[in-house]
């Protein structure tokens, strides 16, 4: 069985992407979701957090995502604090996950896999690119946010070009019909592989 990373940029579409292999029968996992749960549900984590942000970190049991982003975007210490918790976490739930797979590949969206110098561990890297414009139109639809939050999130991030040498494969993220079209090819190439 082979490991895949998909990747990309803020509001490239990495979510859509997977949701499409996970439709054509590839087991998928999402760093992000696996994130967000240890940071709700994993008390020693919560309570780190709290202890790193204040008791504002949290609302009714939830995280309070706007009040964490306005903190540690823009302080890269407190970005590296936040990563240094929360992301062993992530990574033995998605080692966990992995080897109860059965299947010829598996998926992992996992936005930060470059930052982190994680693509050694997977057979292959794909990157989801979009437009710019059509990047920040979807956060700031998705999350609610203005544009200067959005690059702050952005500069925290590789770019594409940063990224690009490092990938295997990629995927133009610019209309739902092409990109479900280079998913489905995609596919079929990783299944021989």
């Amino acid at each position: 069985m082979k490991h895949y990373a998909l990747t990309g940029g803020i509001g490239s579409g990495k979510s859509t992407v997977l949701a499409m292999f996970n439709k054509l029968g590839v087991p998928t996992f999402a760093a992000d979701d696996s994130a967000k749960m240890a940071m709700e549900q994993d008390a020693s984590i919560v309570a780190k957090i709290k202890e790193l942000f204040g008791e504002a970190s949290y609302i009714h049991g939830k995280l309070n995502r706007p009040f964490i982003a306005a903190q540690v975007f823009g302080d890269q210490e407190k970005l590296q604090q936040l990563n240094a918790l929360v992301h062993p976490v992530a990574r033995a739930a998605y080692t966990t996950w992995k080897h109860a797979q059965d299947a010829p590949y598996t998926m992992y969206e996992f936005p930060l896999v470059f930052e982190l110098g994680e693509q050694d561990r997977f057979d292959g890297v794909i990157l989801v690119l979009s437009p710019e414009a059509s990047r920040i139109q979807r956060v700031k639809t998705r999350d609610g946010v203005t544009e200067a939050d959005i690059r702050k999130r952005m500069m925290h991030q590789w770019t594409d070009e940063q990224k690009q040498p490092l990938t295997n494969m990629l995927i133009h993220n610019k209309t739902i019909e092409e990109t479900t079209d280079q998913v489905r090819k995609l596919h079929l190439q990783l299944l021989q592989a």
